[in-house]
């Protein structure tokens, strides 16, 4: 991550179930990058295939951090089960979603992408630069 700071756009890619594990994980991450300037932030939610109310919140934390810091927090690359909550809860409405993160590719500036912890309890690492 030190390597690419005046990248404008940054990936984070949560991974398992967006829980109160998983949800702790990506609000540190959001955390870790809310002070480095960044236009936009990428929520590709791939290889999330659960989403509780812990989960909500932390996206729900995450947009309002990045309105505070005036950057743009889109999410993608819903899978069913996690569009069906956002839908149920009208928050599909409160978020700017794309379908597949290779439609913004072409839009945004650079990217720098962070994976986050997979909310396995037996595999715990911290955000990676790629």
């Amino acid at each position: 991550m030190t390597d690419q700071k005046l990248s404008r756009t940054v990936v984070l890619q949560p991974q398992g179930r967006l829980d109160l594990e998983g949800s702790v994980a990506l609000q540190r991450q959001i955390a870790a990058i809310a002070s480095e300037r960044h236009s936009c932030w990428i929520i590709d939610l791939t290889d999330v295939e659960f989403i509780d109310s812990s989960g909500l919140v932390a996206l729900i934390t995450g947009l309002n951090t990045a309105n505070e810091c005036n950057c743009r927090l889109i999410i993608c690359n819903l899978q069913a089960s996690v569009k069906l909550i956002l839908e149920i809860t009208q928050l599909d409405q409160v978020f700017e979603i794309v379908e597949e993160i290779e439609t913004l590719f072409a839009e945004l500036p650079p990217l720098m992408k962070l994976v986050a912890a997979k909310a396995a309890p037996s595999k715990t690492s911290g955000p990676v630069a790629a």
